[in-house]
């Protein structure tokens, strides 16, 4: 291309030289090497270049930045103006043909010219046409006004229904005494003559629009054919040459040159050929690949394709010579990329002649490798490939594994750059499955023809072929990696190199014996030969050297003697550490690269030296022989030059300030110490800070912080100290002083003296007072207000259960039998959790401890454990206070008796039953002895507590009877608490309900029926209508189903739930607090148990005269007339007074819930029915709606009443004066 464009060349105007390829890629490495040759004046057509070099010299992008003349803008402005105008009639055209009925002006052009008569009859209405209807006049403002007689015409209107055919109608123009149908087969006949019409009318835009078009391409070939022709060079693909063929005549090239015309069609080279050319330039190798044909039955390998040779190139023709003509032919002999070793494959095949360059005998070998050149010779056989498809393509999988560990060990050895190392296959299910294994890590680069070949053969197999990108096609696939391996099938990589070629061949021996051996179209002497010479260095073949030698004699035989006689073919690949020579393996399986040289050496030390003077201690490694990045860590050699120190750090670190350490060193001025000093810090000891905190006193309060001990006080220290000022409650702030401080700060001021702090957090102090419950309250201060609800579960337990409800929600009493007993008071009769009715026992118990002691506790009681022992207790008990002048160990427990409480403290059973006040619940003393029970006292009572820890007395049983009764009067106030509450809620709910009741009147108005009537013996019917464990209160019910109480019909009753339904739920929840409040759980147990009682004494009675009773047998032997207060009185026991004024409270909402629907159905009664009839009957056997809600309305007031009187009744009965005074 030099000589031809030389200044010499010019003078003879040969103009542009046309150069053809086969491939885009080799058009714009060619392309590339003409800018390195400063031959600039170079324009390409095609839009696929890869190449940013040759970007900028696209014909697109030279003709986009090509200033036009004011002729071509004139004439392209005008064509395109002609251009819109066409597409504007055109959109109108198309809204025409694709809607079903036509506009008027769409059709009077048509008829005007061809139907006179129905023209006019459209066009010219008259008086005739349009029965008694006048002539419209003007009058006023209105541009029309129709008289009475039009409209009497309008109204009296008779539309016609008559169905004639087309061509009756196409004679009578009485167009508007016509029926629809008649009317639209008139107007779907002008309608598909006015189509057709329309339609060869947009036929000719379209003509007329292409004719526009063409007109634009001229200018903008002509535009570009002044391009081509100020140019030197015109750069092209084979499909470019047939595509552009009209271009390519107009410029008339003289000179064509084809590179890798071998590979090219003889049609294409003759498609570029024109009069105008002079001379044909092919460059090419007619021993490479042939031209590509998708029939394979006219190629020379066919036998029947040997008659027509279509896969010839006209390089290969001429080569060969040509009886009709003789051509000039010229052989380069001197190759320039292969070394010696690779070279003679083909020199000792194909090219006897063929010279090595200077530059191929300057190769390094291989870095990694014992052969530069290498045949690992395997017998893996291949692996079925996708079905019906997989004559098509092999696989071998084997192969697969072995190119992707060769690659990555080449890459460890530093074979980095992008054309290092490019993958060869001759099979596209091979490249498949290799691109899928390499892509996991390294950025695989594929050409666009393999890219386009696998889509194509994956949309056959119906995606057969896995984990496919598309993005891949003719890119890299993007990876976590910046490494790039170029991956190609032999026919798609002639015309390219790379220094390391690693060739997967894939065939091999089948194992079936019936198998097919094959190499295929490696058979191909031209494949062949592209294969064997694409290395620079080195080349490393994968297959089976005896399958390829038997099955292609010519070529594959001699290649593999030859490397046979190089001891170049072996199985395995031998592979050597670049660094220890002597430290050499073969790699037979893939997965020993990575146990023989995980990082491209071996697995030996490094020991290389590095800059530092040390050496390396990690394992060999090839892929960074220059040991970047590598940090020595051994400790540093070097000499502090100030004070001859050896440096303390690490080698790879920088040495800055001598860190020796010379000891402990006191700091000037505070005279404080400064451990384990460093030499730099001696060196510079006084500008050292201290570091050591002391206590400081901060500037804004009267507390200290520890500061160090260089630092000032400032006012940004913030004190952390608790507040501890005294509250109006009397307890300290606990809030953090510098809160408070804050707080007590004027805005806007900036103080740095004490604060006075006068504004604090609420108390931050837990309450810690003892509930009813016998839980603490965790609430915070909450000073003059009572306790919040308390929020622990519930401590009620006994030795028969425990209770594991929330503690505000009441628990069941225990109903077991009591086992308090011994043998000189007897057994408790009543249930566990009732208090007790024997007497306490003053005994010492005479059990044996588990330690084997004697017990010291008291007789009847559970036996404490071995740790409460007299003789073997721990230290921790015998120092415990047992009261202010005795400890554990001090007590002579031989004369007093032990009582261990639940929490661990030890006293003494005197101590206790003072603490417990026995005297209230028992006649006698703790000397003499309790000798009768005394009535449990009627005043509620608080929780006793242990001394110490104030954790309430319980599982005592010589206190059962205070502990219970404590427990019978705590549930009480839980029971009062939690339906105290509920009833709150209620009534809370009750007043927003009544006022929404109010709003929807208007919508009961429209709901009830206004008339009606009913059968006066379904309304008259009386119901018993009664709750059986609350029979005084008239359930929810009866005001609900007022149909089966009252008689109502449906329509009634729906719109009088919808009303009052709310309401009525409240009613209902109000029954249940009535009932549960009238019927404790804590009664319900007793009566239980009581019952047990009496029972258990009249048994007693049967065998008092031959048993022999304990005393407390003896109180209930009583005579049999002794009634069952009496028996209870005997036992200390009274009957509950149960706690009626909940109960009574809400009875009285519920009487006012019913006096909320007494006023709902008064409305009714006055409002809703107003109108309709008051007499009492419609007819002697019914009753009207009116006078069925009054029948409603007597029954509601007469309840009312009846529950009035009961509520009396029973706050007469049980003195509840407020109750009774609201009832009056």
């Amino acid at each position: 291309m030099k000589v031809l464009l030389a200044k010499e060349n010019r003078k003879t105007k040969i103009g542009p030289i046309l150069a053809i390829c086969f491939t885009n890629h080799a058009l714009d490495q060619f392309l590339e090497h003409l800018l390195d040759e400063n031959i600039t004046k170079i324009v390409r057509l095609g839009s696929r270049s890869k190449s940013e070099k040759i970007k900028d010299y696209s014909l697109d992008e030279i003709c986009k930045n090509r200033a036009r003349t004011r002729k071509e803008s004139r004439l392209l402005a005008r064509l395109y103006e002609d251009i819109e105008w066409i597409e504007y009639d055109t959109e109108g055209v198309n809204y025409f043909l694709t809607r079903k009925w036509m506009k008027w002006n769409e059709a009077k052009d048509y008829l005007n010219k061809n139907q006179k008569g129905f023209f006019n009859k459209f066009n010219n209405v008259s008086n005739q046409d349009l029965p008694n209807v006048k002539n419209i006049t003007n009058t006023s403002s209105n541009e029309s006004q129709i008289d009475e007689n039009t409209i009497n015409w309008i109204k009296n209107y008779k539309e016609p229904k008559t169905d004639r055919p087309l061509n009756v109608l196409l004679n009578d123009y009485s167009v508007w005494r016509m029926s629809v149908i008649e009317r639209k087969k008139l107007h779907d006949h002008w309608r598909s003559i006015i189509y057709k019409q329309t339609v060869e009318k947009l036929s000719r835009s379209q003509k007329y629009y292409e004719t526009k078009c063409k007109e634009i391409n001229n200018i903008y070939d002509e535009s570009r054919r002044q391009v081509l022709l100020n140019s030197d060079v015109i750069g092209m693909t084979t499909n470019g040459a047939a595509k552009f063929q009209n271009l390519i005549r107009s410029i008339g090239p003289k000179i064509i040159v084809c590179e890798e015309a071998g590979e090219v069609l003889e049609a294409h080279i003759l498609s570029a050929l024109t009069p105008s050319t002079q001379q044909l330039i092919l460059i090419g190798d007619h021993n490479q690949l042939r031209p590509h044909i998708a029939t394979y039955s006219l190629s020379i390998d066919s036998s029947t394709g040997k008659n027509y040779q279509l896969d010839k190139s006209l390089f290969e023709r001429l080569v060969y010579g040509d009886k009709a003509a003789k051509i000039e032919k010229a052989q380069l002999l001197t190759q320039r990329r292969m070394r010696r070793e690779v070279s003679d494959l083909i020199r000792h095949t194909l090219y006897p002649e063929l010279i090595d360059g200077d530059n191929t005998t300057q190769y390094e070998n291989i870095r990694g490798a014992q052969h530069n050149v290498y045949f690992i010779d395997h017998r893996n056989p291949e692996n079925n490939s996708g079905g019906e498809y997989a004559i098509k393509s092999h696989v071998n999988k084997y192969e697969v594994k072995m190119v992707v560990e060769m690659v990555k060990y080449f890459v460890r050895n530093g074979y980095t750059k992008p054309d290092d190392i490019a993958v060869l296959t001759p099979y596209l299910g091979q490249m498949i499955k290799i691109r899928d294994a390499l892509a996991k890590s390294f950025v695989v680069v594929i050409d666009e023809r393999d890219a386009q070949n696998i889509t194509e053969m994956e949309e056959q197999q119906s995606g057969t072929i896995s984990n496919v990108n598309d993005e891949s096609k003719g890119v890299a696939s993007k990876k976590s990696l910046n490494q790039q391996v170029t991956l190609r099938t032999v026919d798609n990589f002639q015309g390219e190199e790379a220094n390391i070629i690693i060739v997967s061949l894939v065939r091999n021996f089948s194992k079936s014996p019936s198998g097919h051996d094959s190499i295929g179209f490696l058979k191909s002497t031209n494949r062949s030969n592209v294969l064997l010479s694409r290395a620079r260095k080195g080349m490393y073949l994968i297959g089976n050297s005896e399958l390829m030698s038997m099955k292609s004699k010519d070529m594959w035989a001699p290649v593999i003697d030859i490397l046979h006689e190089r001891n170049q073919v072996g199985f395995g690949m031998p592979i050597v550490c670049d660094r220890h020579p002597d430290y050499k393996n073969i790699i037979v399986e893939p997965d020993q690269f990575e146990r023989v040289s995980p990082d491209g050496g071996c697995n030996k030390t490094c020991n290389a030296p590095l800059s530092c003077g040390h050496k390396c201690k990690f394992r060999c490694h090839a892929d960074n022989p220059e040991h970047i990045g590598i940090k020595c860590d051994e400790p540093c050699l070097k000499i502090n030059s100030e004070c001859n120190h050896q440096c303390q750090k690490r080698c790879f670190d920088d040495c800055g300030d001598c860190e020796f350490l010379v000891g402990n060193i006191i700091l000037p001025g505070c005279g404080h110490e400064l451990k384990n000093a460093k030499c730099c810090q001696d060196r510079a000891k006084d500008s050292i800070k201290c570091k050591t905190l002391v206590p400081k006193k901060l500037l804004q309060c009267e507390h200290y912080r520890n500061i160090y001990c260089s630092e000032p006080v400032s006012t940004d220290y913030k004190c952390i100290e608790k507040c501890k000022k005294k509250l109006e409650c009397g307890h300290e702030c606990l809030s953090e002083c510098t809160k408070c401080q804050n707080r007590s700060k004027q805005e806007g001021t900036n103080i740095t003296v004490p604060i006075e702090r006068t504004q604090h957090e609420k108390c931050q102090t837990v309450c810690d007072k003892f509930l009813f419950c016998g839980h603490k309250c965790k609430s915070h201060c909450h000073e003059g207000k009572e306790c919040p609800p308390c929020e622990d579960n519930c401590a009620v337990i006994c030795e028969h259960t425990s209770c594991n409800k929330h503690c505000l929600e009441p628990c069941a009493v225990c109903t077991e039998k009591c086992s308090w007993e011994c043998e000189h008071q007897g057994r408790c009769e009543l249930s566990c959790g009732v208090s007790c009715y024997r007497l306490p026992c003053n005994e010492r118990c005479n059990k044996k401890l588990e330690c084997g002691h004697n017990c010291a506790g008291v007789c009847g009681e559970i036996c404490p454990s071995k740790d409460f022992c007299v003789e073997c207790a721990p230290e921790n008990v015998l120092n415990q206070d047992i009261n202010s002048k005795s400890t554990f160990s001090e007590i002579d427990w031989n004369e007093k008796r032990m009582i261990v409480l639940a929490c661990g403290h030890v006293y003494t059973m005197e101590t206790m039953d003072k603490l417990m006040e026995m005297k209230d619940y028992y006649e006698g003393s703790v000397e003499v002895g309790w000798t009768s029970i005394k009535m449990l006292p009627n005043l509620s009572m608080n929780a006793k507590t242990c001394p110490t820890c104030r954790t309430p007395v319980k599982n005592v049983k010589r206190y059962g009877r205070i502990i219970n009764k404590y427990i019978w009067d705590m549930q009480t106030k839980k029971f009062l608490l939690k339906y105290g509450c509920q009833l709150r809620d209620i009534i809370m709910q009750i007043g927003p309900l009544k006022d929404e009741m109010i709003n929807r009147r208007n919508k009961l108005k429209d709901a009830l029926p206004k008339s009606g009537s009913r059968p006066i013996k379904v309304v008259l019917e009386e119901h018993k209508v009664v709750n059986r464990n609350l029979p005084e209160i008239i359930p929810h019910k009866y005001f609900e189903e007022i149909g089966k109480y009252h008689g109502f019909n449906r329509n009634n009753r729906k719109a009088w739930v919808a009303h009052v339904s709310e309401l009525l739920n409240c009613y209902q929840k109000l029954t249940l607090i009535a009932e549960a409040t009238k019927f404790p759980p804590h009664k319900k147990a007793f009566d239980v148990t009581v019952s047990s009682l009496y029972q258990a004494k009249l048994e007693n009675e049967e065998s008092y005269a031959s048993d022999s009773s304990p005393p407390v047998m003896n109180i209930l032997s009583s005579i049999s007339s002794e009634t069952f207060q009496e028996t209870l009185s005997q036992v200390g026991i009274s009957i509950p007074q149960v706690d009626r004024r909940i109960y009574l409270d809400a009875f009285f909402v519920i009487i006012y819930i019913q006096k909320i629907i007494h006023n709902e159905i008064l409305f009714i009664i006055q409002e809703v029915l107003k109108e309709s009839t008051s007499t009492a009957t419609i007819n002697e056997n019914t009753l009207s709606i009116k006078e069925i809600w009054k029948k409603f309305i007597e029954r509601l007031q007469c309840s009312i009443k009846n529950h009035l009187n009961t509520i009396g009744e029973i706050a007469e009965s049980t003195l509840y004066n407020r109750h009774l005074l609201l009832v009056n």
